[in-house]
């Protein structure tokens, strides 16, 4: 495990990556691990909407250009809030937020479906080596299946412990990183690999 970067150490030069993050889920599952513990000072979160933090963003990889950083979420709310949500997620360095209505009382199909459109529809037209999913859903299964039928690695990072995490999705990524090391980690453990 390349401990600063979460990316795999073995990565050749000049390997380009996508980040895909089901968002709504982590910050479901964040909320969860979180408990009554303080939110760290480097994490941006908005209850069951997103969580980020500045060290996931990934600036530099010896071996990886991380070319763009996609975001699903969904929420209630007008528009203004849906553009409130998108300018905050730009602000914690996410290039292509999607924000999304959520329809009171359902969790948003849109999220999961268009994820794995673009994940797929850029690794069919070889727009990345490797794609950086966050996620646990076994949903994901088939999705990460058809990537690496494409020729294309992928790396999972989610919580692994507590629920969430798909076993199945688990072992069927090239590689996996616990994200809670950016998220859950005190700030100052973290900080002390980049600064």
């Amino acid at each position: 495990m390349s401990s600063s970067h979460y990316l795999p150490d073995n990565l050749k030069s000049h390997v380009r990556g996508m980040i895909f993050v089901d968002g709504e889920n982590l910050a479901i599952r964040f909320k969860e691990l979180l408990g009554e513990k303080p939110v760290e000072q480097h994490v941006k979160y908005l209850k069951d909407t997103f969580v980020w933090s500045q060290y996931a963003n990934i600036p530099h990889h010896a071996n990886c250009e991380v070319i763009r950083k996609y975001y699903y979420t969904a929420v209630r709310g007008e528009s203004n809030k849906i553009d409130d949500i998108i300018s905050q997620l730009k602000d914690a360095g996410i290039e292509a937020p999607r924000v999304f209505k959520k329809q009171e009382g359902k969790k948003s199909k849109r999220v999961d479906i268009t994820l794995a459109t673009e994940m797929l529809t850029h690794a069919h037209r070889a727009n990345y080596d490797i794609a950086i999913l966050v996620a646990g859903d076994e949903d994901y299964v088939t999705l990460v299946q058809a990537v690496k039928q494409e020729g294309r690695r992928v790396v999972l990072w989610f919580f692994e412990e507590g629920k969430g995490l798909s076993r199945n999705l688990k072992l069927e990524a090239d590689y996996f990183f616990d994200i809670s090391w950016f998220l859950l980690k005190p700030h100052k453990e973290v900080s002390r690999f980049y600064e």
